[in-house]
């Protein structure tokens, strides 16, 4: 069930707006659900957030489950716009960033000798497509095709500190009320996670398959707003994992950009010197071999009670 209000924005942490709506008992709607609408200025405060005493129209959900949930009207306050046609460029978005080559001679040369071991592996259409494909010596096409062939990835396969993640956007299960920072918390609860380990840092490649293919996230900027670039998502999504995690674990990640393949991707880098992180001030990630979990009731305590033993150790 979909409805309209009229919400008045009585107060605002840096985790919550909290709205009053005539009629309504008074409630309240996380800050990054409002990040991706575009708001007129004059509606905003110096720190881009709306300010106390503005009234925006809502919409109230009632979910399959009984539970309320309210958000901005889309109609009004548009979470997105499509990109014009030629109004931005790669370089526009990315400028000057650094080229990974995986395809080079004496690659193709290293995944050639491999096919030759393993040809026994192959039915003959295989082979006989594998060998034209070698004999053409283009290693842009030729390397990525063996390595798919071959199982052998650019990337190393996942571990306890590396994780990959194919978009920012687009998770392999979207959330049930089309979150649309749903994919981003999920990359920031591997970053919590990493820091939360035994080893304290980690890396989340963005733009790659699990299995380590490439498929970049060059067209996504378009999908936040018009003109959107590499620093103002850069700055997006510092602020998003700031509120959710720690400022003080923000600044001790890094994202860089690289090109690879004709595709952008990002790396998020971690290596954290601090506390226990937790999600939203009350979830407790951590890292184990390739995987992130969430820690709860003894588990969590017990956690924290040897993080914190080791620290003073």
């Amino acid at each position: 069930m979909l409805s309209k209000i009229v919400g008045t924005i009585t107060n605002k942490t840096s985790n919550y707006y909290q709205f009053y709506a005539a009629g309504e008992n008074e409630f309240s709607i996380p800050v990054h659900i409002m990040q991706y609408c575009i708001y007129p200025h004059e509606m905003l405060d110096e720190d881009g957030t709306l300010k106390t005493g503005q009234e925006i129209q809502l919409r109230k959900k009632i979910r399959t489950d009984g539970k309320t949930y309210y958000y901005p009207a889309h109609d009004i306050y548009p979470p997105q716009q499509v990109a014009k046609p030629c109004a931005t460029s790669m370089a526009d978005n990315f400028g000057n960033i650094t080229k990974i080559d995986f395809n080079s001679p004496d690659k193709l040369k290293e995944l050639v000798a491999e096919f030759g071991q393993r040809i026994s592996e192959f039915d003959t259409e295989t082979r006989n497509e594998a060998l034209k494909i070698i004999s053409e010596q283009n290693v842009a096409v030729a390397c990525p095709y063996l390595r798919k062939l071959l199982h052998k990835p650019a990337f190393p396969m996942e571990n306890e500190t590396i994780e990959y993640k194919s978009s920012f956007i687009n998770p392999p299960n979207p959330g049930k009320d089309n979150d649309p920072t749903f994919q981003l918390r999920k990359i920031i609860r591997t970053l919590v996670g990493f820091a939360n380990s035994d080893k304290h840092r980690g890396t989340v490649f963005v733009g790659i398959k699990d299995d380590g293919e490439i498929c970049g996230i060059e067209n996504e900027f378009q999908h936040f707003a018009n003109g959107y670039n590499r620093e103002k998502f850069t700055a997006m999504f510092q602020n998003l994992y700031k509120q959710i995690a720690s400022a003080a674990l923000m600044c001790q990640t890094r994202i860089s950009w690289f090109e690879s393949e004709g595709h952008i991707c990002a790396k998020i880098d971690v290596d954290y010197n601090g506390d226990v992180v937790l999600i939203n001030g009350t979830e407790l990630y951590v890292r184990k071999d390739s995987s992130t979990h969430l820690l709860k009731g003894q588990d969590m305590v017990d956690f924290i009670r040897n993080y914190q033993k080791q620290t003073i150790n």
